[in-house]
């Protein structure tokens, strides 16, 4: 081979490599564009992605209109001052007892929830028909004028529920003596001493004479609760107070410290047993 033939032959693979770089070049370039514009493209367009931003905006917007329609018919109520378990649950338990046991303490129990539930007039209804009809138990327990005292006492007529009240203690305490001094078997009275209706009225008692801020008439209500409450740290201090509002500090003392023997870190009667100037009885 000539030397001619030789240097065209190197100029040509020259040339060819050349073309071979370009292209590879070429191909490598149109390769990062593709990439480049995947990276660009869109996320909306994408129709996986598309149909998920959808659904997801179909689920909020559903559940809005749940949550709009349940507070717009009552399922939701956002009035926190609503009682609705306890009563309400009193109400329809109460129901039950009075319609299977058909008795005046029964009634009288329903009338009861009914008024701590706020339907005053339901409980009027209930009771106005109760008090027409005869009931063995009524002298055993005076369920019906109790609630008829606690009616007139949610309604605020105070000079009518104390008649009342009264009227149920004495009612009680005469058919627990009639019955006790008898001979007839089985005594009640004896058994089970005086219901606790009669311990109850005492206690709404002094509940009214301490709106009225009549203190003789708590301290009167007070003494005969405790009679059939003697472990009540509660009365106990309640009274221990009155008596210190009255200045009779040595009662106060002694109401105080029976009172911690029974709740020891009552923060109430310790602080009224400081108060008097008393100390604390192991």
């Amino acid at each position: 081979m000539s030397a001619e033939q030789h240097e065209e032959t190197l100029v040509q693979k020259s040339t060819e490599s050349v073309e071979k770089k370009e292209t590879v070049a070429k191909s490598a370039s149109e390769g990062k564009s593709r990439v480049a514009n995947r990276r660009q493209k869109p996320t909306g367009t994408d129709p996986y992605i598309r149909n998920l931003f959808v659904l997801a905006a179909i689920a909020i917007i559903g559940a809005l209109l749940t949550m709009v329609f349940a507070v717009l018919t009552g399922v939701i109520n956002f009035d926190q001052t609503r009682i609705t378990n306890v009563d309400e649950f009193s109400v329809a338990r109460a129901t039950v007892y009075a319609t299977v046991e058909e008795a005046a303490g029964s009634t009288g129990q329903l009338a009861l929830s009914l008024i701590a539930n706020g339907q005053l007039s339901d409980a009027n209804a209930l009771i106005q028909e109760a008090l027409q009809r005869e009931w063995p138990d009524t002298e055993r327990n005076q369920g019906i004028m109790f609630a008829y005292a606690a009616l007139a006492e949610a309604q605020g007529d105070f000079d009518t529920a104390i008649e009342r009240y009264e009227y149920v203690m004495t009612e009680l305490r005469d058919a627990f003596e009639t019955m006790y001094a008898s001979d007839v078997e089985p005594n009640w009275a004896r058994g089970f001493g005086l219901h606790s209706n009669y311990y109850d009225a005492a206690v709404a008692l002094a509940f009214i004479h301490e709106q009225l801020g009549d203190y003789e008439g708590q301290l009167e209500a007070l003494d005969v609760a405790l009679r059939g409450y003697p472990n009540a740290a509660d009365l106990l201090t309640w009274r221990g107070q009155i008596h210190l509002a009255l200045g009779d500090n040595e009662a106060a003392i002694a109401d105080f410290n029976n009172a911690l023997r029974f709740v020891s870190d009552s923060e109430e009667a310790l602080q009224g047993l400081e108060e008097a100037g008393g100390t604390a009885n192991d």
